[in-house]
This record gives structure tokens, C-alpha cells and sequence, in this order.
């Protein structure tokens, strides 16, 4: 089984966003929608609270039947500390299961100062222990792509 990363960049949640409570979360709980927009596709963002950015992806199987397919999804980040609970966090992950004929996404939206955190963040499809996609986005601030070197 491989899987397909189909798109990725800033992206905009459709249908209801819904808030599932997760303790060991750096804000404690996971988003959740009905759907994905991909409004950019890049792998460079600078970032503002409110945005939303990740990947969609595709399971590629031998089978012609749908299965569900259990397997994680893990967000590596520089270091950030939630400031209520002191917690530090440098990975987020998430048990999910999917169909294997329907599009899966992955996003982190920023809601918190405390979350803007500069540098590479990197979404990674884990299946049986197994990186099997990975998508790389660097986080920088404005003023860095107008710099002179």
C-alpha cells in the first residue's frame, strides 16, 4: 500500500468544524471538518492567526474493494509551550482510520500567538510504523522574503 499526497498548502475548513477533546494536544483538542479547501498551493507560509494549512492525500491499494484502513497522522514542529499548562510539545499525533477510495486531509489551523512557531513543520502518513508520505512546510515571517543578503 503506498499513499498519494494530492495537494497541500493554505487551506480553508468546509461543512462543520467540529472540537474532539484530546489532553495530550498542545491546545487540548483536534479539529475537525466535514471538508478541505486548498486555496494556495505552497509549501512556504507565513503565518497569521486563523490560518489554516496541511495536505489531502489518496491510499493507493491492490484491491479493487474499499477497506478502512487505520493509520496515524503526525505534525513535527519546533518547539512550542502552551502557556496555561507549561506543557511543551515539538509533535502532535492523531490515530485516525479511512476509507481507502476517499480523500483524506490533515490540517493545523493557528489559533494562539503561542503556536506561531518559525521554521520546518512536517506532516507525515503513518501506516504500521511506517512513514509512508511526508510533506514539509516552512514556517518564516514576512519580512524574511524581502531581505537582502
Amino acid at each position: 500500500m503506498n499513499i498519494e499526497i494530492v495537494d497541500y498548502g493554505i487551506c480553508q475548513a468546509i461543512g462543520n468544524t467540529t472540537k474532539d477533546i484530546v489532553p495530550d494536544s498542545p491546545t487540548g483538542y483536534f479539529l475537525h471538518s466535514d471538508d478541505m479547501a486548498f486555496l494556495e498551493r505552497t509549501n512556504v507560509i507565513y503565518p497569521k492567526l486563523g490560518l489554516s494549512f496541511g495536505i489531502s492525500y489518496q491510499f493507493k491499494t491492490d484491491t479493487e474493494v474499499a477497506d478502512i484502513i487505520e493509520y496515524e497522522c503526525r505534525i513535527k514542529h519546533p518547539k512550542m509551550i502552551n502557556p496555561t499548562t507549561n506543557e511543551v510539545f515539538t509533535e502532535i499525533v492523531e490515530a485516525k482510520d479511512e476509507w481507502s477510495d476517499e480523500l483524506g486531509f490533515d490540517f493545523y489551523t493557528l489559533e494562539f500567538d503561542w503556536e506561531i512557531q518559525f521554521g520546518e513543520w512536517i506532516f507525515e502518513i503513518i501506516h504500521d510504523g511506517k512513514v509512508l508520505a511526508s510533506q514539509s512546510f516552512y514556517l518564516k515571517e514576512l519580512g524574511e522574503s524581502l531581505r537582502l543578503n
